[in-house]
């Protein structure tokens, strides 16, 4: 009975509007009230302190500093210069380009939002002028970000390990693989379009352009090699090689390419302090949940419902990613991550889900979902930059999430995919 006035309550909320940080802490405040009879109202911000009281959370506000930085300091013009260079003369050009620039911006960045808004107008602009249509040029940007929490470094991975008590580091690695295959997968679509609607493409790049482009890309698209090197070699934590990327961010932004000013500057920290302080009470609010849901016992009655039914690791992830990709519609990933996580640590533990195999399979999910309206904040996004209508967005989106599903399906289906590399470096799995 309270589990069912658990999950009404936090719906209802929702539904009328409450941010998610607030549903959350007023929910555990009734269930508390349900389950004890009283609250004890010292024991709410102790337990909302410990949520963030953490090493791991100095990740957060970093990781968005760092992909800030970035897009206003000329980085990402770079980065999309030397995709351009490197694979811009392939059957498709920009399309492709777009797809490698944002594995290279992955390694900076962390987030799809970010990946959409720095890339979105210098790509869709780009595009254009090429003579892409703005239906394939918005939908192709949309769906390439999606590869950004899927490579390290990786925002939604860092509250995911935080959640689940896993090694962000093995997250991390266990990306790689998958959104590798994300990013052939799409540009096989690519290529599908540029030999149907005869799209253009650049000419054969010559050694003057190849180095120029070099000479200003180089210095950012090493950054995931420094970050994966330092990590494997014990040389820095996950949440240090956060610092290491904002420091080298503001390094390249500020010294070499000499884009940073004050006023900028004063812009990027304005915006990391407000979002950090959503993400973190978010964080707050979903340690409080977490405990409460587990002194009442909601957890275990979820396990004991599938478990009496369901004892395939497979058939149970199969169940889970068609959940997940419903609520990836209706929620924002890190709140789906915070909120559901304490409920499917459990079923993962009963039937054996290795849990970083099954983070790359949650984060994949819900990347899908932030491309679906009625919620999907990079379809506003894009839909912003390109000045195209949601439903004509969302259509031309259609080809792109089947292969999003065909990724997620493989990644699903072999686990290899996601644990060969933390295997082979040691780090779990």
């Amino acid at each position: 009975m309270i589990g069912i006035v658990f999950i009404a309550v936090l719906v209802f909320l929702f539904l009328v509007g409450v941010p998610v940080a607030f549903s959350l802490g007023i929910t555990s405040v009734i269930l508390m009230y349900l389950q004890w009879g009283s609250v004890r109202l010292g024991s709410i911000p102790q337990m909302m302190f410990a949520g963030v009281n953490t090493f791991t959370i100095l990740a957060v506000p970093l990781f968005l500093l760092a992909g800030k930085l970035m897009n206003v300091g000329g980085i990402t013009t770079r980065l999309f210069r030397l995709a351009r260079t490197l694979v811009g003369f392939l059957p498709g050009s920009l399309g492709h380009v777009v797809v490698v620039a944002n594995v290279i911006f992955a390694g900076m960045s962390g987030t799809a939002v970010s990946d959409a808004s720095g890339l979105g107008p210098i790509v869709i602009q780009a595009m254009r002028q090429s003579g892409f249509d703005t239906e394939f040029a918005c939908a192709v940007t949309a769906t390439a970000s999606t590869i950004g929490p899927i490579i390290p470094p990786s925002l939604p991975m860092v509250i995911y390990g935080m959640m689940a008590s896993t090694s962000v580091g093995a997250l991390f690695i266990g990306g790689i693989i998958p959104g590798l295959l994300m990013a052939a997968i799409m540009m096989c679509v690519v290529a599908y379009y540029a030999l149907k609607k005869h799209y253009p493409r650049d000419p054969f790049p010559t050694a003057g352009q190849v180095w120029e482009a070099l000479k200003g890309g180089i210095l950012p698209a090493v950054t995931p090699v420094i970050i994966i090197g330092g990590i494997y070699s014990g040389l820095f934590t996950p949440t240090e090689a956060a610092v290491v990327v904002v420091v080298y961010a503001f390094f390249l932004s500020t010294f070499v390419y000499r884009e940073m000013t004050w006023p900028k500057l004063h812009q990027v920290l304005r915006e990391t302090v407000r979002d950090s302080a959503a993400i973190g009470l978010i964080l707050a609010t979903a340690t409080l949940y977490g405990n409460v849901i587990i002194r009442a016992q909601i957890p275990q009655m979820v396990l004991n419902a599938f478990t009496a039914s369901i004892h395939s690791p497979l058939v149970m992830l199969l169940i889970l990613n068609v959940f997940l990709l419903i609520v990836g519609c209706f929620m924002e990933t890190i709140s789906a991550i915070t909120i559901l996580m304490p409920i499917i640590l459990p079923l993962l533990q009963s039937t054996g889900i290795n849990p970083i195999h099954f983070g790359i399979i949650m984060v994949l999910n819900l990347m899908i979902g932030v491309l679906t309206p009625p919620f999907g904040l990079v379809l506003f996004v894009m839909s912003r930059i390109g000045g195209l209508p949601i439903d004509r967005l969302t259509r031309a989106l259609m080809p792109w999430m089947g292969a999003l599903l065909v990724a997620l399906a493989l990644v699903t289906i072999f686990p290899g995919i996601t644990l060969f590399l933390p295997r082979l470096l040691g780090l779990g799995g």
